[in-house]
């Protein structure tokens, strides 16, 4: 009787370890059933813009258009529409933390977004410029 309760307690302990250490973003999730692929895989619309720690959401939508709608593809591939459509590739960092999107537009360089939260129907990305300045992006399905 002592050994089972003993290897029950073992095995709750070792899962309790196991899905503490799946957590790959600073805020989320925990643990996650689906691949890193299929929860950026989605048709995101934009929910809430920081700049600096300021709430710049209304202004930012002014901007791109209350209908803007980012789309990315498991192939690789992204889109937007909205007032600023656009189109190009997507990849993810080689620790799967960041995702780097290049525009199809002549002249576009790589723009790198480190992930804050990945869920299949909630996205934050962090912006950081090399002035220091930091924008933060939170998309929802």
């Amino acid at each position: 009787m002592k050994t089972k309760i003993i290897k029950i307690v073992t095995i709750a302990f070792i899962a309790v370890t196991v899905i503490s250490s799946c957590t790959k973003y600073p805020d989320g999730p925990k643990f996650s059933l689906l691949t890193k692929k299929a929860r950026i895989t989605n048709n995101w619309k934009i929910e809430a813009v920081s700049f600096n720690g300021s709430d710049i959401t209304s202004s930012y939508k002014f901007i791109v258009g209350d209908n803007y709608v980012l789309s990315i593809t498991k192939d690789g591939k992204y889109s937007s529409t909205g007032n600023v459509s656009d189109d190009g590739t997507w990849k993810f960092g080689e620790d799967k933390d960041d995702a780097y999107f290049t525009s199809s537009k002549a002249g576009s360089s790589e723009q790198a977004y480190r992930i804050l939260r990945l869920e299949s129907k909630s996205m934050w990305f962090k912006h950081t410029e090399s002035n220091g300045d930091v924008t933060i992006i939170k998309y929802k399905e």
